[in-house]
């Protein structure tokens, strides 16, 4: 055997290994952690002594301090339900997540944890390079904020959690 060939049958399979071993990395369970910031309204449902009810719709952005993380860039549209019944937090709704590099989307479902800005979130559908993700994880708010128009609301959650892309 030459000594090209040689080498060529012992770096062949050092190469396969290395490129099974990639393709199983980049589909295994990843963490990740991103922020994304999002401004919406607010519509009261109903309100009384001690109880209020509304709903909610916002478009936002995501970014990390990882311009390689599967999320940055990202744009967000939620809308959900929130209520605060004699102290009695709940809520929940739902996110459409665009892929800035390809258009392909994620839709998660959110549900508040009783403490305002902090919840769960699970992905419950993906297209395209997404189709097929599982995974999620918690969302807490960034600092408090203040509406600057009555009825709007402007604020930034740190999403952390996992996911997996099937393959």
């Amino acid at each position: 055997m030459s000594r090209t060939g040689h080498l060529f049958s012992r770096t062949l399979p050092c190469t396969v290994l290395a490129s099974l071993l990639g393709s199983a990395a980049a589909h295994a369970q990843q963490s990740h952690e991103y922020m994304t910031c999002r401004a919406g309204t607010v519509s009261v449902l109903a309100q009384a002594d001690k109880m209020i009810v509304w709903t909610l719709d916002h478009h936002g952005v995501s970014t990390s301090d990882d311009p390689k993380s599967p999320f940055h860039g990202f744009t967000q549209r939620c809308v959900g339900v929130v209520g605060n019944i004699e102290g009695a937090a709940a809520a929940n709704g739902w996110c459409k997540n665009v892929d800035p590099s390809t258009g392909d989307w994620t839709v998660v479902d959110w549900t508040g944890s009783g403490k305002p800005g902090h919840g769960t979130w699970s992905f419950r559908y993906g297209s395209g390079k997404w189709k097929g993700v599982t995974g999620g994880g918690t969302y807490e708010p960034v600092g408090p904020t203040k509406p600057v128009t009555p009825g709007t609301y402007q604020n930034c959650v740190r999403i952390k959690g996992t996911m997996k892309l099937p393959g």
